[in-house]
């Protein structure tokens, strides 16, 4: 028994031991929460208890009234969201914890002033204050007992922020570039390792952190490496987080929503934030906002995600001002769609159809409304079907075609076609030579000119449709473009199909004998067969109506391309109609001075204020008589830059009113091009090779490629921090 006693075995040894380590780590964590120091909660509304009356805490509570009406601050008290609670810092820290306010934590709110004087006069209270203090001291001035180890800590904690700083960069370096970071395996120095551990390593021959690093993983060293795919993941995340933080820094917005299958087929519902930020400057920007796995693509399944999404990320969708999507039943339904439903939540969420869909169905109808219009497409989709179907005929078409190249039909994207149609109007007679090459031809040579002359008329037409839709269309993808241009543009569409309709066939044809010209054949249209009727009775006339060519091909191919066009932009411009009957009086100063001397602003400002409720009619009616006397002639042409002028020249006390209006109007959204653009990112990030991508994982690496801009301004530290508290343990003292 004595040796026992003088002796202890191998468990007490091992007991003893496991003490003295952990008295050592809870020196270490008592030194790092001293150093950080309480935080007290202020800008929260406290929950009320069940007492009757029900109390709560309030942020007076961490001051201390005396007599003389002077207020002291409690730097000592701090408050738990988790538990309700209040506690004393240093006697939490410090102390014993033989007390509520040391221990659990006292939440008994009708006695608290009571106690919280009561415990500042206790004498361990006032030791573990001058303990605390004494501490705090001596961490600031490097002179507390186990300096040595402080500062060997202090040394290992640089150097793993160092590794976490290398591995964040390495990490987002990938993901802006849309590259795999994980290979076959995670060994070090293997061939098949992937881009990830393949940078650690060629960082590692000049770095000398990472080199320490990769030597302590070698020898075993450390247990943690923070090069695994979990960590990978986190940071990924954590980084994706910090990117959608740096994003929602306005209170008003509008969604912009799209779906696709990838490459696992699942479906990826796109969102999309456009916002409108004031400061310093004014600027419109389309943010994206995440890729979200959705199982219900009916409109009741979408809206449910959209909701969870956006509450996820603490907005409400009263504060959404606009929605544009495709024009799915399942976006656009009148009763069951996304946009009904939504409205049916926030009125004041006007729905904008795309633009750049609108001008695709408006060619697309145009397309169909000859049959000569269908065969002119499917002949210059025969022409590359012959020449792409051959790398020897290809070659062939690049010795002849020096420029432009024969493009392919899009199924999808109409206002594409003009790559089709614009080799062949500039091009046609190389593109001839190469057919002539290939010795193609079977057909006779009066056929074959008849056919050329037709061909080529429809290739001036329908190039200089598509040209003037183009280029409309690529202006209104800009998420700059604002609901003012969207008519201006969308207008002079409109008046240049009506011009064309009276008076540009005869240049067309012009054009068209300046080509045949330099290809040496006549410009004849062929003559279409006037069908006999025959006679049923003796009285019936036998005269009948001969057309000339020109006439029939006016009648059978041009005025049907055109009109239809017309026809198809009047119906899906009229949806727009109620919005600019409510916003269209903002749109320049003109449009304000026209409202004015017509007498309708009051009516029209009443109006925005009925459906918007965040705008008095009065004060905006006010300040825009106000603006006109105002405002320079060239800044007062469009919103953006009346509401840059606002804020350039610190006249928001001014106009606060009329900059609202502005701003709101800027909010809603043109086209939902940017939700299709972030498809491209998901093709190039889950491809085959990387199919089993889990979805947050896709969604912070879409985040980071896509928003690469925003990703490069974080702050490094803040990230390292962050991640340094999501892996921290937490423990109880």
């Amino acid at each position: 028994l004595t040796m026992k006693r003088i002796y202890p075995s191998g468990s007490q040894k091992r007991k003893q031991k496991k003490e003295e380590e952990h008295k050592k780590n809870t020196r270490h964590e008592r030194c790092q929460i001293v150093r950080k120091g309480p935080v007290q909660i202020t800008d929260i509304e406290f929950p009320q208890n069940s007492e009757n009356p029900p109390r709560r805490f309030t942020k007076e509570n961490y001051r201390r009234t005396m007599k003389n009406g002077e207020k002291i601050l409690r730097s000592w008290l701090v408050y738990s969201m988790s538990t309700d609670s209040v506690f004393c810092f240093p006697c939490t820290v410090l102390g014993k914890r033989d007390n509520a306010l040391s221990n659990c934590g006292f939440h008994k709110w009708k006695n608290l002033t009571y106690h919280l004087k009561e415990h500042e006069y206790s004498k361990g209270h006032c030791d573990n204050m001058r303990n605390w203090h004494e501490l705090q001291r001596r961490l600031q001035n490097k002179t507390t007992i186990d300096q040595r180890q402080q500062t060997l800590m202090q040394i290992e904690i640089e150097h793993w922020k160092a590794v976490i700083r290398r591995v964040i960069a390495i990490i987002c370096h990938l993901a802006e570039r849309n590259q795999a970071l994980r290979g076959t395996t995670s060994v070090l120095y293997d061939p098949h390792n992937g881009n990830f551990l393949a940078q650690v390593e060629l960082m590692a021959k000049f770095d000398p952190v990472m080199n320490e690093h990769i030597r302590r993983r070698q020898n075993q060293e450390a247990k943690v490496h923070y090069l695994s795919g979990t960590i990978q993941n986190e940071i990924i995340a954590l980084i994706g987080n910090k990117v959608l933080e740096e994003i929602i820094t306005q209170r008003d917005y509008s969604v912009i929503m799209d779906c696709t299958p990838d490459i696992s087929h699942k479906e990826q519902l796109s969102v999309v934030l456009r916002l409108v930020n004031c400061d310093p400057s004014v600027s419109i920007a389309e943010h994206f906002f995440g890729f979200i796995d959705v199982e219900d693509t009916s409109g009741k399944g979408l809206t449910e995600v959209l909701l969870d999404h956006l509450q996820k990320h603490n907005l409400s969708i009263s504060d959404c001002r606009g929605q544009s999507y495709d024009n799915g039943s399942n976006m656009m339904g009148q009763k069951q769609g996304v946009r009904a439903r939504i409205l049916q939540l926030n009125n004041k969420a006007l729905c904008i159809p795309c633009s750049s869909h609108k001008l695709n169905l408006v060619v697309a109808d145009a397309a169909k409304s000859s049959v000569l219009s269908t065969s002119f497409f499917g002949v210059l989709q025969r022409l590359y079907n012959l020449f792409s179907s051959s790398v020897q005929r290809w070659a062939v078409l690049r010795k002849h075609v020096k420029q432009l190249t024969l493009k392919p039909l899009s199924a999808t994207r109409w206002e594409a076609r003009i790559d089709s149609v614009k080799v062949v109007r500039y091009q046609l007679p190389e593109i001839l030579e190469a057919l002539s090459a290939l010795q193609t031809f079977g057909i006779e040579k009066g056929d074959s000119e008849t056919m050329s002359s037709s061909f080529l008329l429809c290739t001036i037409i329908w190039y200089n449709v598509l040209y003037q839709v183009n280029h409309v269309s690529k202006l209104l993808q800009s998420p700059n473009v604002s609901m003012g241009t969207l008519r201006a543009e969308t207008e002079g569409v409109r008046e240049y199909l009506e011009d064309f309709r009276e008076n540009r066939l005869a240049s067309c044809q012009t054009d068209a004998k300046d080509i045949a010209e330099n290809l040496d054949m006549e410009m004849n249209l062929p003559e279409k067969k006037q069908r006999k009727k025959k006679r049923q009775f003796q009285y019936e006339g036998t005269e009948e109506t001969q057309s000339t060519p020109d006439e029939t091909f006016r009648r059978d191919f041009f005025l049907p391309l055109v009109d239809t066009a017309l026809r198809s932009l009047g119906d899906r411009l009229s949806r727009l109609k109620g919005v600019y009957d409510l916003y269209d009086f903002l749109f320049s100063k003109d449009n304000m001075k026209q409202t004015i001397k017509n007498g309708k602003l009051h009516e029209r400002c009443k109006k925005l204020e009925q459906t918007l409720h965040d705008i008095d009619a009065d004060d905006l009616a006010f300040e825009i008589n106000s603006s006109l006397h105002t405002f320079p002639d060239h800044v007062a042409t469009c919103p953006f830059d009346m509401l840059n002028y606002i804020y350039s020249e610190k006249l928001l006390d001014l106009y606060s009113t009329l900059s609202i209006a502005l701003r709101l109007l800027l909010t809603l959204p043109v086209s939902v091009a940017s939700g299709e653009r972030s498809f491209s990112a998901l093709k190039l990030i889950k491809t085959y090779m990387r199919s089993t991508m889990g979805q947050e994982r896709l969604t912070g690496l879409a985040l980071m490629s896509i928003e690469r801009e925003v990703c490069r301004s974080l702050d490094m530290e803040d990230i390292v921090v962050a991640f340094a508290e999501a892996k921290v343990h937490k423990q109880k003292f």
